[in-house]
């Protein structure tokens, strides 16, 4: 993070007038050169900050009040701004990492198509390894899992086999998507891993669609016919959890 890309996300994400960025960043290298005023002893620049907590902790600050008050809370404005600023970054950075995965995921959807279910052992493993992007854990996923589990899918949708929308450029089969039936964001929740073909289910674009962005009401009919069809599997895993708690993984 820097001033011009600062800069360019106010012109781009915002409202402010040209003037009014000038004065924000302006703030912003300001407020920078003043953080041991402010409780931050740590950092020698905002734009090293990846925790908005850290921009809390500044605004809380009595000194940065005092000042915020003289320079008519032209200081606030400008941290407001950079807590979304320093957000969209981070989610940037996380959705590269994962991207990542998406392409090794790929790369195993090349290989030769296999005849008949792939033979899966459901069995407990360790969690698998995590790492920080900017200060948010993103747990590693092994897209093989991801590819046993939908080549023992038959590469057919689980909700529905009916669904077959196209047929996949990478294998030449119908066209599904692997997703974690309980969402990797949780592994934390669980003391085995989750990233396990039980919990990878096969499903086709409308339906993964629909169940990560479609009304709860409508979601639950997928999670329920899923739930019933691996919930034997997944304590196989060492996976416990009943419905309800699944359910709560989509209620936003």
């Amino acid at each position: 993070m820097n001033r011009k890309e600062f800069e360019k996300w106010l012109e781009n994400n915002t409202t402010v007038i040209p003037y009014t960025i000038g004065r924000y960043t302006g703030a912003i290298d300001t407020i920078s050169s003043e953080l041991s005023n402010y409780g931050i002893s740590d950092e020698t620049s905002l734009y090293n900050f990846s925790d908005v907590t850290k921009v809390d902790i500044i605004l809380n600050n009595n000194n940065f009040k005092k000042k915020n008050n003289k320079g008519n809370r032209m200081y606030s404005g400008a941290l407001k701004y950079f807590k979304g600023y320093i957000n969209d970054v981070n989610e940037k950075d996380i959705q590269q990492e994962l991207m990542k995965e998406e392409r090794e995921f790929k790369e195993y959807l090349k290989e030769p198509p296999v005849k008949g279910q792939r033979t899966i052992v459901d069995k407990m493993h360790d969690k698998p390894n995590s790492k920080k992007v900017n200060n948010r854990k993103v747990w590693r996923r092994n897209p093989k899992n991801a590819s046993d589990a939908i080549t023992h899918a038959n590469y057919l949708c689980e909700y529905e086999n009916g669904h077959k929308h196209f047929i996949s450029k990478y294998n030449n089969m119908n066209y599904v998507e692997a997703h974690h039936l309980i969402p990797m964001e949780f592994q934390d929740q669980f003391d085995c891993s989750i990233d396990v073909p039980a919990n990878i289910v096969s499903l086709c674009s409308v339906c993964h669609n629909q169940i990560h962005y479609g009304l709860f009401e409508e979601k639950q009919e997928i999670l329920d016919k899923l739930f019933k069809s691996r919930k034997d599997r997944l304590k196989k895993c060492g996976i416990n959890i009943d419905i309800d708690n699944l359910y709560k993984f989509y209620q936003d």
